[in-house]
């Protein structure tokens, strides 16, 4: 009974020692920071290590892309002009061919939301302007083009659901006048390529922009002397004679494109194209009036062999004693084509060079004993008629006049190589008259006035000259 009492109060007092407030410590607590958030609408960057704010300095990347990878379209707002009405095209396909599955069009094309009618105008006058040989086929839409530079595109038309696809294929060629033609049909295609301008600007020379760049260049080096320009000169000649003498086909090409450019004063100066010009028609480097070295001694032979190669490939498409190709198409014969094609360039080179020669004389101060333009070319007639027989280059050049249907681009050299030579020689002038070279310069007019800028101009020039009463200059 006690026990049992003591545990009651025992268990009571416990009770009220809970139930008092523990005593309050006196020590004070520590402060604590207070934080405070404000909402605020900051655009997120592109990247989460890169600053908010762009550094000019910086390329932009994502945007760079992305203007490179889009694909122009023509303006809704301000729609191209027509040319339909105004310009007859020379290609009217039927119809157009969806684009067959798994076959990725190439970067060099375009999709415009435009007439047919309107895209093949813009394509025709562009190639006519830019003197691109086209052969157009109407059933599959497609066109093989051809330029000067013996460049071979395929272009094709496809019907797309945003529009018509236009694009652009190198199928041979120098790449890189690829590119700059590609720009100009491109931006034929989608409206931004004025003809009128274009032919007013650069004329029938494409490359006008690139060659005075090119004289820039070369006009730094005016300081060097004569007698070295005159040295480099025989041995890049003597180079591509050795090209030309070999068996392989590139080689003999490669050796004439070297002549193209030797006989070209935009691209490698006047004194060198003088002295490439007059190897090319007397297969000689004597008689210049140019300033060289009193002991620089050279051997005449491998100029004599280049001339009479040239010759030899414009007359009787071949060099050496090889046979002329009169049959079926083969790659022997596809390659004399483009040799003939490189010849009848080499040749026009130097005869314009020669030409504008004589009239240039801002060249030097001193007075040049050099032979006239007129006894060049008539001792170039007579050499070239001795070399390919009973055949007569005058002749020869006509008849390549009389295809400009088929081959534009050596009707236009051949149209070039006539006018020049009768503008220098009075002989030449009369044998061309004598040949029925009106008529045929006449017919060729006409298709460079539909089809190629180059060869309407130089038949122009042709026309004027053998219509003069003299050529007493």
């Amino acid at each position: 009974m006690d026990e049992s009492l003591r545990k009651q109060q025992n268990s009571k007092q416990q009770d009220e020692n809970d139930s008092k407030p523990r005593a309050v410590s006196m020590q004070p607590e520590p402060s604590k920071p207070e934080f405070r958030s404000v909402p605020m609408s900051v655009p997120r960057p592109m990247s989460v290590a890169g600053p908010v704010t762009r550094n000019p300095d910086v390329i932009d990347k994502e945007s760079y892309f992305n203007l490179a990878f889009s694909k122009p379209q023509a303006k809704k707002s301000e729609p191209a002009q027509k040319i339909s009405d105004d310009v007859q095209s020379n290609w009217a396909p039927r119809g157009l061919r969806p684009v067959p599955a798994f076959y990725p069009l190439e970067r060099s094309s375009r999709v415009v939301d435009d007439e047919l009618s309107e895209i093949v105008a813009r394509v025709s006058e562009a190639n006519r302007v830019l003197s691109i040989h086209a052969i157009y086929c109407n059933e599959t839409a497609t066109a093989s083009l051809t330029t000067a530079e013996n460049v071979e595109m395929q272009l094709s038309l496809w019907k797309t659901a945003g529009g018509i696809a236009v694009e652009l294929q190198r199928r041979n060629g120098d790449s890189i006048a690829f590119h700059r033609y590609c720009g100009y049909l491109l931006d034929a295609v989608v409206g931004d390529f004025d003809p009128a301008e274009h032919a007013e600007n650069h004329g029938e020379q494409l490359d006008v922009i690139y060659s005075k760049k090119i004289q820039r260049l070369l006009s730094l080096e005016n300081g060097k002397e004569a007698a070295t320009e005159v040295e480099n000169a025989i041995i890049a000649i003597e180079i591509a004679h050795g090209l030309l003498m070999k068996d392989r086909m590139d080689a003999r090409q490669l050796g004439l494109e070297s002549l193209c450019l030797l006989t070209d004063p935009n691209k490698t100066g006047d004194t060198t194209a003088l002295i490439a010009s007059n190897v090319v028609l007397l297969g000689s480097a004597q008689d210049l009036g140019l300033e060289q070295d009193d002991d620089m001694m050279f051997d005449e032979g491998p100029f004599q062999e280049i001339r009479q190669t040239i010759l030899s490939l414009i007359q009787l498409r071949r060099i050496g004693d090889a046979d002329e190709f009169d049959g079926a198409l083969t790659e022997e014969e596809e390659h004399i084509t483009i040799l003939h094609n490189l010849a009848l360039a080499v040749l026009a080179n130097a005869l314009d060079v020669i030409e504008k020669e004589e009239a240039d004389e801002e060249l030097t101060s001193k007075p040049r004993a050099r032979t006239c333009s007129e006894t060049i070319c008539e001792n170039f007639l007579s050499d070239a008629t001795e070399v390919s027989g009973d055949k007569e280059i005058i002749k020869t050049l006509i008849t390549e006049l009389g295809k400009a249907g088929d081959k534009p681009h050596n009707a236009c050299l051949s149209a070039k190589c006539i006018g020049s030579l009768c503008r220098a020689s009075e002989k030449a002038r009369r044998r061309a008259k004598e040949l029925g070279a009106k008529t045929v310069v006449q017919t060729a007019l006409e298709v460079g006035t539909r089809t190629h800028l180059k060869l309407e101009k130089e038949c122009e020039k042709v026309i004027t000259t053998l219509n003069s009463p003299r050529n007493d200059e």
